[in-house]
């Protein structure tokens, strides 16, 4: 059995690489998958090619604004309001106010367009039969309550 790294002073001059043991190559779950995505994504690319051959410019810039958009908005907006609100917040409630704010990110992300009526169409109103901002508001709220309740909960119980 194998013991866990130790954190002494000594074992953290010591770089990662050399104190964790690593596989060269995978198992066989890793090539099955490995296998299985690479016939996903030749898919993904010959229906790409057959049903919009006209339109692949359109669909090269739709991917790379979209790479853009992560890369140059989405994730440093993310990390700069994390270090702010790790600022704020005790370090003892970090890891679930962190688990708090990725759930609300998830559901941001998935409601956002539902919420602002993105693409909809005003004359079937079946489309979007119902009040996705409130539905969307109200999720949010609940993930903050459950958030601060059990980070507070988290706090005192590790004070003691």
């Amino acid at each position: 059995m194998t013991q866990p790294p130790s954190t002494s002073k000594l074992s953290a001059s010591v770089p990662v690489s050399a104190r964790v043991k690593t596989r060269s190559s995978g198992g066989p779950g890793f090539w099955v998958a490995m296998a299985a995505g690479a016939a996903l994504v030749a898919f993904g690319a010959r229906t790409l090619w057959l049903d919009q051959r006209r339109h692949l410019a359109d669909v090269g810039r739709w991917f790379v604004g979209g790479a853009l958009a992560v890369d140059l908005l989405i994730v440093p907006v993310g990390a700069a309001l994390a270090a702010g609100v790790r600022r704020a917040c005790p370090p003892r409630a970090w890891p679930v106010v962190r688990a708090g704010l990725l759930a609300a990110a998830t559901c941001l992300l998935i409601g956002l367009p539902l919420a602002l009526d993105q693409g909809g169409n005003p004359a079937n109103p079946s489309v979007r039969p119902r009040a996705y901002g409130w539905g969307l508001a109200g999720t949010l709220l609940a993930i903050a309550v459950v958030t601060i309740a059990v980070a507070a909960g988290t706090a005192r119980r590790r004070a003691r």
